[in-house]
């Protein structure tokens, strides 16, 4: 019975996630790594991995996802910083470079306010061992990633 909720759960949230995360998804031809893609096969090892219910999935996911979202424009805005700082060192005045590295740390510390936030979230929406298998299982899924798309040749960000 527990199977079969683990696949419901997987199907449910697959099907979720190509109506969501199809019309945002980037396509590149010669590069396997697109969006939709990364998103689906994430919400399908995360829930198999957290062996989540479909009742928590429901509850969880729009949490996680709010939390991906908001992390995910601090990180965009510090590589935008750390580009400019990489590239324009020399022709920035000494106020412009202090502005920027001061910005860097508070882009630090919202990350880590807002890691607290979902925290708390997450335990308010799940079992602490299910938390406690999040945390691996998005470890899990960056390494799964890296070593999978290692020797990809897929353009860069710019």
């Amino acid at each position: 019975m527990k199977t079969i909720k683990s696949i419901l759960s997987i199907i449910t949230i697959l099907l979720f996630s190509t109506v969501v995360f199809g019309q945002t998804a980037k396509k590149t031809d010669n590069c396997p790594l697109d969006d939709e893609k990364i998103k689906a096969e994430k919400i399908a090892f995360i829930t198999e991995k957290m062996d989540l219910t479909v009742k928590e999935a429901q509850q969880f996911w729009p949490v996680y996802n709010e939390f991906n979202d908001k992390m995910d424009a601090l990180f965009k805005e510090e590589h935008k910083i750390t580009r400019e700082l990489k590239k324009g060192v020399d022709v920035l005045s000494d106020s412009e470079i202090e502005s920027k590295l001061d910005r860097l740390l508070e882009i630090r510390s919202e990350k880590a306010k807002l890691e607290e936030v979902y925290h708390e979230k997450y335990k308010s929406v799940l079992p602490i061992k299910k938390v406690a298998l999040l945390y691996d299982a998005d470890r899990e899924f960056r390494k799964h990633l890296l070593h999978k798309y290692k020797d990809q040749n897929c353009p860069s960000e710019k």
